[in-house]
């Protein structure tokens, strides 16, 4: 069920009423049931297995947190983490690592027939498996108490606004927010609706609009010229951040009409002036995630600069594969495990560069664990406004580069793609198609637009929804253009999320 369809509409127009209707312990079955019908909907064939983890770890947190005995505790901890990963490693990877150990044998001559299950992936389990791993770590490094009602915990797993592509939940900011009563607010149901207006038309008229752009240099990136590919990769730079920022825009909002704040997972991450900048402001959920339950275990920075940029290369390649079963994501966070380690090292001298000024999380100190959203100022530095434009330009670059073996449908293509950028392929014109120069026009004006309303204002006020701020006849023009832009541009097909496929 696409949050840009119509079955959508009328799910949550029936959903929203009810709920309003409800009081406080109601309100949380009715949710639980909704979002296993909306995940039904997505993936019936797979209910049951979210229902059976959500009942093994909520039995498993009950365990941790009844007992006393360190060596209980992490026993049960363990295991939680193993059952989980062994889950998603069977149903995500099993088929994937199969193939790829046949075909290395094949080339020496030793064929083999690997069993596979071939059923493939259910919808959104990387999400709810990373929901469930938050929640058991959390009971045990005693960050929450383990919950006491199945369904507090269930439709914490469950919650459909972001059960199927996030943001990433984390126990120790959300499970309170479902074991106690929620506020709906005048200023909440404005600030969830604007969110909403600004998903829908980053999703609709920007990411849409470049999609098929993208999609016919990325099919035949051999026979594209140099112009070409780049369009057509600066269009997948700004389809995938429109795309997914503008799903979890709509999440936020869907969450806040409710009364529920979820975790901010976008802050204008293309305005990044360094790689590390890019990180924190590019899917904060997983980046944050990947930072407290991977890189710190890990050992972090705390054991010599060669393990430092060790930890930071492995968790940047495991967080490649998280998005998919496919080395070219493998590849695609390598580069940026490399990025990030190229610049710790570059900054070693210079640490503060590093340090957001303002707290990461509101209502945590600067530093402390767990840490769930981005940090609400800019970093501290003492470049000049123009050295930080460059420095941001090349930042934007770095990263779109990487986006060619994301996009790309296997890694030969995205080195073919490489190589037409960096060196010039003869008579390729006689073979590349030509773009509609109106098409390619209604989707920069559209990205243009983005940036100069939404995104700018948002990251010179540090708040998403500065625009209610702003007076009345410049927020109603704003609001009807983009609604009105969102109407026009609605096809009659609904075009999927990209973050739907992991």
């Amino acid at each position: 069920m696409q949050f840009n369809s119509f079955v959508f509409l009328i799910f949550f127009a029936t959903v929203f009423p009810l709920y309003c209707a409800l009081n406080f312990r109601w309100q949380n079955r009715m949710l639980l049931a909704a979002s296993y019908l909306f995940y039904y909907k997505a993936e019936p064939r797979f209910l049951f297995l979210m229902v059976l983890t959500t009942g093994i770890d909520f039995f498993i947190g009950l365990r941790i947190g009844d007992s006393e005995i360190e060596t209980t505790r992490k026993r049960w901890m363990i295991a939680s983490v193993v059952m989980n990963l062994f889950i998603l490693g069977i149903f995500k990877y099993y088929d994937f690592f199969a193939l790829s150990i046949a075909e290395n044998f094949a080339r020496v001559g030793m064929p083999l027939n690997p069993v596979l299950i071939n059923v493939g992936v259910p919808a959104g389990i990387s999400f709810y498996t990373f929901h469930e791993i938050s929640y058991t770590v959390d009971v045990y490094r005693k960050h929450i108490k383990p919950a006491r009602k199945f369904e507090d915990f269930a439709v914490f797993i469950s919650f459909f606004p972001q059960l199927v592509a996030g943001p990433i939940g984390r126990a120790s900011w959300q499970m309170p927010q479902f074991e106690k009563p929620r506020r709906m607010t005048w200023q909440g149901w404005c600030e969830g609706a604007l969110l909403m207006l600004f998903g829908f038309f980053k999703k609709i008229a920007v990411a849409d609009a470049m999609a098929p752009i993208a999609a016919r240099v990325f099919k035949n990136p051999g026979g594209c010229s140099r112009s070409m590919l780049l369009i057509g990769l600066y269009c997948f730079t700004i389809q995938i951040y429109a795309d997914f920022s503008g799903y979890t825009d709509v999440a936020r909002g869907l969450a806040r009409l409710m009364g529920f704040e979820l975790i901010e997972n976008f802050n204008q991450p293309y305005f990044a002036s360094n790689i590390t900048d890019f990180w924190r402001r590019w899917h904060i959920s997983l980046s944050t995630w990947l930072r407290d339950y991977l890189y710190i275990p890990l050992g972090g920075n705390r054991r010599g600069k060669f393990n430092t940029y060790r930890n930071l290369f492995l968790t940047m390649f495991l967080g490649g594969l998280w998005h998919g079963a496919s080395w070219k994501f493998a590849v695609w966070g390598s580069l940026h495990g490399i990025y990030l380690a190229v610049h710790k090292f570059m900054m070693r001298d210079n640490e503060a560069e590093l340090k957001p000024r303002a707290a990461i999380a509101a209502g945590h100190e600067e530093g402390a664990t767990p840490a769930y959203a981005a940090a609400r100022g800019p970093l501290e530095s003492k470049d000049t406004w123009l050295i930080r434009v460059i420095k941001t330009i090349v930042t934007f670059h770095l990263v779109a580069l990487t986006w060619i073996f994301f996009s790309a449908e296997t890694i030969g293509d995205a080195f073919t793609f490489l190589k037409g950028i960096f060196k010039q392929v003869k008579n390729v014109s006689a073979r590349s198609g030509k773009m509609d120069s109106a098409e390619l026009t209604t989707a920069a004006v559209a990205a243009l637009v983005m940036i100069v309303v939404i995104d700018l204002p948002q990251f010179l006020k540090r708040d998403h929804c500065a625009m209610l701020k702003w007076p009345t006849p410049a927020r109603g023009l704003v609001f009807a253009t983009l609604f009105i832009w969102i109407v026009m541009m609605r096809g009659l097909e609904n075009v999927p999320f990209i973050y739907f496929q992991f």
